[in-house]
């Protein structure tokens, strides 16, 4: 089911990361007894009801991450990691279908929820991105309208970030009562703190 019939909503799931903090690739971390980061991420945006998903996976982690491909989720590999994380975003965006607006995920974030992503889209803005935020600190998932996705695609500079990119557009902060937009998993601690403590 669409969230409205009239806006396509996709979702992009970074998950080319060496995971060199964590000494483990985080999409395959378990968030439960039966379930992996990656799996969690993609169940929520597809309950919210995103019409495309695409995810990025590195070399290493492709072929787990394609028994995942579907329809509606496309699998994008990235060849070149020393580009970081930008790289893999243009990169994304490039292999996903036209939408109205899309969301920005990280696969170090399993915290997502589909009520976090309904009250992020309530003020989904054609010419401003939305930064979810939990007492004036930016979180994720930053959410995209077509007007910058569009930028994205055909963007050519080497070397940029994304905090780069997107300084030159308005954003809107969205306060949010929920403090898991600020949760990322990067190392063995902080997967100790939140899942064995």
């Amino acid at each position: 089911m669409k969230v409205e019939e009239n806006k396509k909503v996709n979702a992009l799931i970074l998950a080319a990361g060496n995971s060199s903090r964590m000494n483990a690739p985080k999409p395959f971390l378990n968030f439960d007894q039966t379930t992996t980061f990656i799996e969690k991420i993609i169940t929520t945006y597809q309950q919210f009801g995103c019409d495309e998903i695409v995810i990025v996976a590195n070399t290493e982690s492709i072929e787990t991450i394609r028994k995942f491909q579907t329809e509606n989720i496309t699998i994008v590999k990235n060849e070149n990691l020393e580009l970081e994380r930008f790289y893999s975003v243009i990169l994304g965006f490039q292999k996903m279908k036209d939408c109205d607006f899309c969301f920005l995920q990280d696969a170090d974030n399993p915290f997502i929820s589909k009520d976090i992503l309904t009250y992020v889209f309530s003020e989904n803005l054609p010419d401003q991105y939305i930064i979810p935020s939990y007492k004036g600190k930016g979180g994720h998932p930053v959410l995209l309208p077509e007007s910058i996705i569009i930028d994205l695609k055909k963007y050519q500079k080497q070397n940029a970030t994304l905090k780069e990119f997107l300084s030159e557009y308005k954003n809107y902060k969205l306060e949010i009562p929920n403090k898991d937009i600020l949760i990322n998993i990067n190392t063995p601690e902080d997967y100790n703190f939140y899942f064995n403590s």
